[in-house]
């Protein structure tokens, strides 16, 4: 009882409340300090949205329009849905290592019913959120589990078509999710053909963009890379096997699968968004490991310096 009063006490903190200033049309429906993060729900009147809120620096995590809410609005998740464009076949076993407000893996089980999709999410109070203000719901395909997505990881037995990586604390992925012996543990939770998805923030917002680069292509054979058009996310895709995969058969499978699933946005136009391959290196770039994960050390360098 002492510690989780002692962390309550730390997160106040930590992340003071209503540490963000509202637009002229934007309400605040709830906010708390979780264990973990500051956490705040906002709505936006005039554009008729909702939005999760992390930090005191106004970064916007996820959002649903209340017109359509079973659509993704933000780019970034639907950059990532390109991942489908690198499986054979139809998606049978999915993770996602972090939770946010659910709109992936909703949007995932609403056109593949029959895939079973497993969520690790080591926050509480985001999954509470996700349910009361973001209509995430579980069913017999899409389960929940509330833990450390490394520790899920490690301890599974399972294997997985595609692992999706989403997990972050405001603006930084935590570190262990990062290191190389993260990414090890995580391909041997793939099958044959397996890939996995990753966001991650642009170089302007992330001084170990070049080193993550540089992480996965230590343990993965090819590494892809899809810029955001209006955003400032890039998506990486790395696959298990050794199939590489030039940009004209990407968009070739993404045109197929538009044709056959009727997604409702641009999985082809997502696909021209191509940026880089293995061929892409930066020989100043730090192999990320549990030794050397220097990303809280980036975030805080970046508090001091303004």
């Amino acid at each position: 009882m002492f510690n989780k009063i002692y962390l309550t006490v730390l997160c106040s903190l930590l992340f003071p409340l209503s540490g963000f200033a509202l637009g002229p049309s934007e309400k605040l429906l709830t906010e708390k300090n979780s264990l973990y993060q500051y956490i705040a729900v906002t709505e936006d009147a005039a554009k008729h949205e909702r939005y999760l809120r992390s930090n005191k620096k106004d970064l916007i995590q996820g959002g649903i329009s209340l017109d359509a809410p079973a659509k993704m609005l933000f780019e970034y998740t639907r950059t990532a849905f390109v991942s489908l464009a690198f499986l054979p076949d139809d998606p049978r076993d999915v993770l996602f290592a972090g939770l946010g407000i659910g709109a992936m893996p909703r949007y995932l089980n609403s056109y593949y019913h029959e895939a079973n999709i497993d969520v690790v999410e080591i926050d509480t109070d985001i999954i509470q959120v996700a349910k009361e203000y973001f209509y995430f719901k579980e069913n017999k395909n899409l389960k929940i589990h509330a833990g450390d997505a490394r520790q899920f990881v490690k301890r599974s037995k399972k294997k997985y078509d595609i692992i999706f990586l989403d997990a972050y604390q405001g603006d930084y992925i935590p570190f262990h999710l990062t290191t190389v012996e993260f990414l090890r543990e995580v391909k041997s939770r793939l099958k044959d053909n397996g890939v996995v998805v990753s966001n991650i923030l642009s170089p302007y917002r992330n001084k170990f963009f070049d080193s993550m680069i540089m992480t996965y292509k230590k343990i993965f054979p090819y590494l892809y890379i899809f810029k955001g058009k209006k955003s400032g996310n890039f998506i990486f895709v790395v696959t298990k096997n050794f199939d590489l995969k030039d940009k004209d058969g990407i968009e070739a499978a993404a045109k197929k699968l538009q044709s056959l699933r009727q997604f409702d946005f641009d999985l082809p136009e997502t696909a021209s968004r191509f940026e880089y391959s293995m061929a892409y290196e930066w020989s100043g770039a730090n192999i990320l490991t549990d030794d050397f994960a220097p990303v809280n050390l980036y975030k805080y360098q970046d508090s001091e310096a303004k």
